[in-house]
């Protein structure tokens, strides 16, 4: 065998061993055994709401924010609010807790066909890295008038848990 047909054997040896190591890891950071929270991901909790979330960094490692959008929720509460037509996204902070648990807070706000505020609810909980590729996730929604947050105690609370996958990157080809 010549130095040419080793050469090639080997890089194809290598490119076969590269795609069997990345296609049984799930995604990149699931290759990594340093996982971290930011990406974007796609959660569910228990009442049937479905959302995305895209989690950032802040001005350092262990604080950030994220901007979630709905994809299925119900922005009447149950029909609590039934002249609600919309809630706005998400808008929230996390901070790290340690290795695999982050705390969280968002934000937003329900709306009627005019665009005027019903209600705000807040949501605040703990998100737990089950390996790189989930998250488990409890928290507390508390609602309140359109009013100051700060300054009054909240209309309801419910508690809940979910899970939140990764948005995983494909390159998907057309048929020919």
């Amino acid at each position: 065998m010549g130095k040419r047909q080793i050469l090639r054997s080997g890089i194809v040896l290598a490119a076969i061993f590269a795609v069997a190591v990345f296609a049984s890891s799930g995604s990149v950071m699931a290759a990594s055994k340093n996982c971290s929270n930011l990406g974007t991901w796609h959660g569910v909790v228990d009442s049937g709401a479905t959302y995305m979330v895209t989690i950032t960094r802040g001005q350092s490692a262990t604080v950030g924010q994220f901007v979630a959008e709905w994809v299925l929720w119900d922005p009447t509460l149950n029909q609590a609010f039934p002249t609600a037509v919309r809630t706005t996204n998400p808008l929230g902070v996390w901070e790290k807790v340690n290795g695999k648990e982050f705390k969280f807070t968002w934000i937003a706000y329900g709306l009627d066909g005019n665009g005027a505020p019903l209600y705000t609810i807040r949501a605040s909980g703990i998100s737990l890295l089950v390996n790189c590729d989930e998250l488990h996730l409890t928290y507390v929604t508390e609602v309140f008038s359109p009013l100051d947050i700060s300054m009054e105690s909240p209309i309801a609370t419910f508690c809940g848990s979910g899970t939140e996958t990764r948005m995983q990157l494909v390159q998907a080809t057309c048929p020919q």
